[in-house]
């Protein structure tokens, strides 16, 4: 009697996986701060508009997201620190799109940043 094959692996390592959601889940939630943004920037309604309404589809899977690392057995203390690119990514975002300048203190807190995910990916 033969086993059946296992089903193929996608080659990536947990922590590999959990990285990437990491950084899945900053980028959805950068874009959501954007819209909130282009609410403000636009007279939006404060508690209506297409603005805020995008911003929340933004917003809903970085729920999802954290909810299937844990559920897989991904770490807590990777997948958080992971998402700390957020804050990287919205100044980047700010700076290019919006035009906001942003001080040298708030760059060197974002390489901080920078340097402490990958102190973590690392570990």
């Amino acid at each position: 009697m033969e086993l059946p094959n296992p089903p193929p692996s996608s080659g990536l390592s947990l922590d590999a996986k959990v990285a990437i959601a990491g950084v899945v889940s900053a980028a959805f939630t950068t874009a959501g701060v954007a819209f909130q943004k282009l609410n403000g920037t636009h007279s939006g309604n404060v508690f209506i508009s297409v603005w805020l309404l995008i911003a929340n589809l933004c917003f809903l899977p970085t729920f999802l997201i954290g909810n299937k690392v844990f559920l897989m057995g991904g770490n807590m203390s990777l997948f958080q620190p992971v998402t700390a690119l957020n804050y990287v990514f919205t100044m980047v975002l700010a700076s290019i799109y919006f035009g906001e300048a942003i001080p040298s203190g708030r760059w060197l807190g974002c390489g901080l940043i920078v340097m402490g995910v990958i102190a973590c990916l690392r570990s």
